[in-house]
């Protein structure tokens, strides 16, 4: 179902890597090693903004089910579930129209599968592929690596191996695009987004020894909300970001991220608390 844009926020600045990064490149990268990384065509590594958005939803969810947010304890991911089951079977044998799936959907799934997709519904964040922000030549090296037997808690004879990591202390360009988000909603991404600023945030494999460690530095936030009074009407407003050319020029720039950040998650903290006072 097609809606009119309501609001924007997008997010820029840097990925940070505080470790080393293991991103495999599979089948669609060649190189002499077991398992090489994600590259370019020009050879130079890069993080997919499915990863991005994959590491960005279990860090997200997993807060999300820590509050006791409504519904968290539903995988959305699991279509052999007896609830998916009995929803579409529902759908199905009701014929429900479009709009009261989603209104089901709204009211029956969690906030997550709102905010980062659901068979039912489109995404509403969104993530650009991250490049490095200067190119270098020394960006990759190769580690070696042993099988583990889990039972014996042994090296397994003969499955040595080799991979390549991309280095710590480089840069990559971040960009988190989020559109038309309830108020719920915005305050999820600001729960991943702060822990990207504060450092406790992975991606990639073999995170169990330590790797894929990434801070966002140098953040800036611009927003377009039409659902707010915030002195000009929606007729500038969508003027403004019609005939603007750059992303300064469009949209209005946050002044104080942390404070932002900091005052959605306050918003959603009393949210969950006045929810729990009231089934108490």
């Amino acid at each position: 179902m097609l809606r009119g844009l309501e609001s924007l926020y997008i997010c820029k600045g840097f990925l940070e890597l505080q470790t080393p990064l293991h991103i495999g490149g599979g089948d669609v990268t060649v190189g002499t090693t077991d398992s090489p990384v994600m590259r370019t065509t020009e050879g130079q590594p890069f993080i997919p903004g499915s990863s991005l958005k994959g590491s960005f939803r279990n860090t997200v969810e997993k807060l999300a089910l820590t509050l006791g947010l409504p519904n968290t304890d539903k995988d959305v991911l699991d279509t052999s579930s007896d609830w998916i089951k009995s929803f579409n079977d529902s759908r199905v044998e009701e014929e429900w129209t479009d709009s009261k799936v989603v209104e089901r959907v709204k009211t029956e799934w969690p906030a997550t599968a709102l905010l980062f997709g659901n068979p039912y519904t489109a995404s509403k964040i969104f993530f650009a592929d991250a490049y490095l922000q200067s190119e270098s030549f020394t960006t990759i090296q190769r580690r070696d690596g042993v099988a583990i037997d889990r039972d014996s808690e042994c090296a397994m004879d003969g499955l040595k191996y080799d991979y390549e990591v991309v280095v710590p202390t480089l840069r990559f360009n971040f960009e988190l695009r989020l559109e038309n988000p309830s108020r719920e909603e915005l305050a999820l991404a600001c729960l991943g987004l702060s822990e990207l600023l504060s450092g406790f945030f992975s991606l990639g494999g073999k995170r169990s020894s330590g790797m894929g460690r990434c801070t966002l530095v140098e953040p800036y936030l611009y927003m377009l909300d039409l659902t707010q009074d915030n002195g000009k009407s929606r007729i500038e407003q969508l003027q403004r970001y019609l005939t603007g050319k750059t992303l300064k020029e469009k949209l209005e720039p946050v002044p104080d991220l942390n404070e932002f950040i900091d005052t959605q998650i306050t918003g959603l903290l009393g949210e969950v608390s006045d929810v729990k006072t009231t089934s108490e």
